[in-house]
């Protein structure tokens, strides 16, 4: 009989989630916990299943959780779920075979017959487990760009980067992820909701606009993990002239706020980007692919 006890999710559940992730991933490069609060929101959304997320106690002490998800039906007509292998406390380690098997039996109750995986040396962990479940390499998925704040350049520009502004942006910017960013309303909306409400870690948002219209726009926000580090989120620009001035605003503020190194991924349509981000001082430093096996 296992030591362990293993549930699907309760709201309840949020608080301990957001401690065990923080803890199990703070080696981790380029990942950063999501937050209780955001992860509620996600999971309150119509369709959510507690069956996908699953968590290990000893006791009454949370030490180890997985997440799965549905993928949305595909073309070639086989079902999917996306699955992240187990997050656990040190000294728990025994837990991720115990949830892993869990989350297959669930996933095929469903009819899921793939599932997929994040996968990468920057996830510490995941090449073996990935290994040691029989997973197969699929395709590319990001490649994780880093710099040291004083190696990069900056590029002086007579292009306006201005302060992100709510009244005058929000809706725009929303506009703009739903449609030129594939993002669904609700999503953008609530990305936003936290970006403006926690403004000390999202210490970075700035906007090109031209005639009112927003042409641009950077975001940088500080690594829960490490406050010296500063990465960046979603970056959007209409016209290849707006990428430097972006970026290097973004950079100049980094300094100020007394941040020492930066990263970003680079994913499908941002991908063609790399050599841009070279010029300015970036290398890659690691990547991340999808796993998938047969279940």
């Amino acid at each position: 009989m296992s030591k362990y006890d293993i549930k699907s999710y309760q709201e309840e559940f949020l608080e301990a989630q957001e401690k065990v992730g923080t803890e199990a991933t703070k080696d981790w490069r380029g990942f950063g916990q999501t937050p209780a609060a955001q992860l509620k929101q996600v999971y309150s959304r119509e369709g959510f299943d507690p069956e996908t997320k699953i968590y290990a106690f000893k006791g009454d002490e949370m030490v180890a959780f997985l997440t799965s998800s549905i993928a949305p039906e595909s073309e070639d007509g086989i079902k999917r779920a996306n699955l992240e292998f187990a997050l656990c406390l040190p000294g728990h380690e025994e837990c991720s075979d115990l949830l892993f098997e869990q989350a297959i039996k669930n996933l095929k109750k469903k009819g899921v017959q793939k599932i997929q995986t994040r996968v990468g040396e920057i996830y510490k962990g995941t090449v073996e487990k990935a290994k040691k479940h029989e997973f197969n390499y699929s395709r590319d998925l990001y490649i994780l760009m880093e710099a040291k704040i004083s190696d990069l350049s900056i590029e002086e520009s007579e292009v306006a980067v201005l302060e992100f502004d709510e009244s005058r942006d929000l809706e725009q910017l929303i506009k703009i992820f739903v449609e030129k960013l594939g993002s669904s309303k609700e999503y953008a909306k609530s990305n936003f909701e936290r970006v403006l409400k926690d403004k000390e870690t999202f210490a970075i948002h700035m906007v090109i606009r031209e005639d009112d219209k927003i042409v641009g726009r950077v975001l940088g926000y500080r690594n829960q993990n490490d406050p010296k580090e500063f990465n960046f989120g979603s970056l959007y620009f209409e016209d290849d002239k707006y990428f430097k001035p972006l970026i290097s605003s973004a950079i100049s503020k980094m300094k100020e706020l007394g941040a020492e190194k930066t990263s970003l991924f680079l994913h499908g349509q941002t991908l063609p980007l790399q050599e841009q981000y070279q010029s300015l001082g970036f290398s890659q430093s690691g990547k991340i692919d999808y796993y998938e096996k047969e279940i």
